[in-house]
């Protein structure tokens, strides 16, 4: 189970990674530029990651949680925020 948490940890980290190829890959192969809002490229490299983190986890044989590996995406993709606001609300500079 750990194992799922951990892929999807890896998978919200790499969403700043995988957003910059994957808006190159689509306009390699449609030839012009997509018109696809920053969230929405977001939420594309999201669920590419997460795809790529189910398949992993079903090549290593592990027993596979959605729920604890959506928890881990959602971690990784929002932990350093998440982090700097409990470090600036907890500051007492």
């Amino acid at each position: 189970m750990i194992w799922n948490l951990a892929l999807g940890l890896l998978a919200g980290f790499a969403v700043p990674l995988l957003e910059g190829r994957l808006k190159t890959a689509m306009e390699s192969i449609a030839l012009k530029e997509m018109p696809l809002r920053e969230t929405e490229m977001d939420l594309l490299a999201l669920l590419l990651g997460l795809m790529i983190a189910a398949a992993v986890a079903a090549l290593l044989g592990i027993d596979s949680s959605v729920f604890l590996m959506a928890l881990g995406a959602l971690a990784g993709l929002f932990g350093k925020k998440i982090w700097a606001g409990v470090k600036s609300s907890t500051s007492t500079d």
